[in-house]
């Protein structure tokens, strides 16, 4: 894209403009990203404004930049509002792509993103959301940023209360939406749990298409038209689940076909995912069934759900983020391992007033589960260590990790890691790595 038709897209004023024939090859938010080509939009944040470090991000390389008072540099261009902007540029590079897949869910979104990208690529140009850019600034960012030739794009939308989703819903103006499914996830901004089925099913405002588990249809329907569910009683059925040395095995059957296959990762949901991406398959007109060996080579997002061999130890790296349903698939799968078994846990954040209960159960699994030991860190996970005969609570990250590695001393077995963002669990993992 060149400055000039920058300017016509945001509808802005020219400032000290040397060259409107300039090629801008990507936008970025943060002027440290700042390359030849790079074009830099600032924003307003709590903390800080964007457009202290324009003179930063020109110095380092970009070829223009966004803003909203008149500055003193070359090639900006005026416009009222940054974020706006950037929308229009999302908004206006999104209209290149034939196919758009939206998914949103309290629980395996990321993981079904990457899943739909990795199965997609054999098929057609993919572009999507890179890491968790999923929210009012993210979400444009990835828009503003879809390279040329991309023909299908899966994009990732996250929540934190009621009309999130049919914001960036409108933004991506998809043709398939996808629900992974809904839990208790930011009950604390959301106001509720009917709030959250409220916000989630925002995704289905938009679009042709509708894929989503078989237990929140009748949660939907209504809303619907043409959709496919997934689960164990879903038009794509999910069966069979069983747990080897080396991942997850499963079964999916569609209609009068069935396939069993193998993922290199812990998790009994990530065969409800790959169920959820033959929905998306179906629609694309791809047979759901015959294509899904490709996901034997699958390796998961950095923290979710990926192995790690260490001594006596398979580590189950589950450490990006917790909510109460993904801690649950967490000890079921864990559960349903065979060997010797650890689980870590730290709180999980932004459950509100519910907070104390959902730990408390969480707790109560743990001591019904086949798991072996518990280890929690965090305020809240207090609240699960009292529910289990299992359970040791810590203060300590480095004090937890010297424990772990002392139980696993002389005994082989597995061990998963898993709390909310803010807890910083990965830290856990390195000190046992050390």
């Amino acid at each position: 894209m060149k400055i000039k038709k920058l300017l016509e897209i945001v509808n802005g004023i020219p400032l000290n403009l040397e060259n409107p024939e300039s090629q801008i090859k990507n936008f970025i938010i943060n002027s440290k990203e700042s390359t030849k080509g790079s074009f830099f939009v600032p924003l307003k944040g709590n903390k800080t404004d964007g457009h202290l470090f324009i003179e930063d991000a020109v110095n380092r390389g970009s070829v223009g930049f966004f803003t909203e008072k008149h500055i003193n540099l070359k090639n900006g261009i005026l416009i009222k509002n940054s974020l706006k902007a950037l929308e229009k540029v999302g908004k206006f590079k999104r209209k290149g792509l034939s196919k758009v897949i939206a998914i949103t869910g309290t629980s395996g979104k990321t993981t079904t993103k990457e899943l739909i990208a990795f199965g997609l690529e054999s098929f057609f140009p993919v572009y999507s959301t890179k890491g968790n850019l999923n929210n009012e600034i993210g979400l444009p960012l990835t828009l503003a940023n879809i390279p040329e030739g991309a023909k299908i794009g899966v994009f990732e939308l996250g929540a934190g209360k009621i009309g999130d989703i049919e914001h960036l819903s409108t933004l991506v103006n998809q043709e398939i939406s996808v629900l992974t499914s809904v839990g208790h996830g930011h009950t604390e901004k959301f106001g509720s749990f009917e709030n959250v089925l409220k916000g989630k099913g925002e995704i289905f405002n938009h679009g042709d298409y509708a894929v989503l588990p078989d237990n929140l249809l009748n949660q939907y329907k209504k809303y619907l038209k043409n959709y496919i569910t997934f689960g164990k009683n879903g038009d794509i059925r999910v069966s069979d689940i069983k747990f080897s040395k080396d991942g997850t095995e499963g079964e999916i059957s569609y209609k009068n076909e069935k396939i069993k296959i193998k993922v290199p990762v812990f998790s009994k949901a990530i065969i409800y995912n790959i169920a959820a991406v033959s929905g998306v398959f179906y629609f694309l007109d791809i047979n759901p069934v015959k294509h899904l060996s490709i996901f034997e080579n699958f390796i998961p997002p950095k923290g979710r759900g990926n192995i790690i061999k260490h001594k006596n130890i398979t580590i189950i790296d589950d450490t990006y983020n917790a909510n109460p349903l993904s801690v649950r698939n967490a000890i079921e799968t864990l559960s349903s391992i065979d060997g010797f078994k650890v689980i870590v846990l730290g709180d999980m954040l932004e459950l509100g007033h519910l907070s104390e209960k959902l730990h408390k159960e969480i707790g109560m699994l743990i001591e019904k589960s086949n798991i072996d030991m518990a280890f929690f860190f965090g305020k809240e996970t207090k609240f699960s260590c009292e529910e289990t005969k299992k359970g040791k609570f810590f203060n300590d990250k480095k004090e937890l990790a010297k424990a772990v590695k002392n139980v696993f001393r002389e005994q082989k077995g597995f061990l998963l890691i898993k709390g909310s963002r803010g807890m910083k669990m990965e830290e856990v993992l390195q000190y046992i790595l050390q």
